[in-house]
């Protein structure tokens, strides 16, 4: 039994994912941050022309910096008149125009009568009383006149 007098027995005879924390599926973001890191600059320095010739946006984006005032290129104002908006009834002629206020209206009738059908199921109730009061077949006994009785 000299294995006993080992104050570190378990070590020798114990499996080694015992001794780390039990199911950690985090690993150090250090570690993972220091990765890309490493494969970001490797990209970057293999890659610096063609995306500086190219796409330069992209380039100071991945290395986290601000886009040089060289590469950012000057958006064109646009001038248009304040009215500039034609509405597309305007260009519809006077029969396309009758014939598309008929559909609105239609439309909008078909609306209203779906509007009313729908408020007919809507009503004040009182919420203490049960949901299938006087519904239930069983519940509606009393309506059934017994022609004789069965019990004196």
């Amino acid at each position: 039994m000299t294995w006993r007098k080992n104050k570190n027995y378990h070590t020798n005879y114990s499996a080694k994912w015992r001794n780390s924390s039990l199911g950690k599926t985090n690993p150090n973001h250090r570690y993972f941050s220091r990765l890309l890191k490493k494969e970001t600059n490797d990209y970057l320095t293999s890659n610096k022309e063609y995306l500086l010739a190219n796409e330069p946006e992209i380039y100071y984006s991945m290395k986290g910096q601000k886009l040089p005032k060289k590469y950012q290129q000057k958006q064109g104002i646009c001038i248009t008149p304040v009215n500039a908006y034609v509405s597309p009834q305007s260009k519809l002629n006077s029969n396309e125009l009758r014939q598309e206020n008929k559909r609105k209206e239609m439309i909008k009738q078909r609306n209203q009568n779906a509007y009313a059908r729908e408020q007919s199921y809507i009503r004040w109730v009182n919420p203490f009383t049960p949901i299938n009061h006087n519904k239930l077949g069983s519940s509606q006994a009393w309506k059934i006149e017994k022609k004789y009785k069965y019990y004196d």
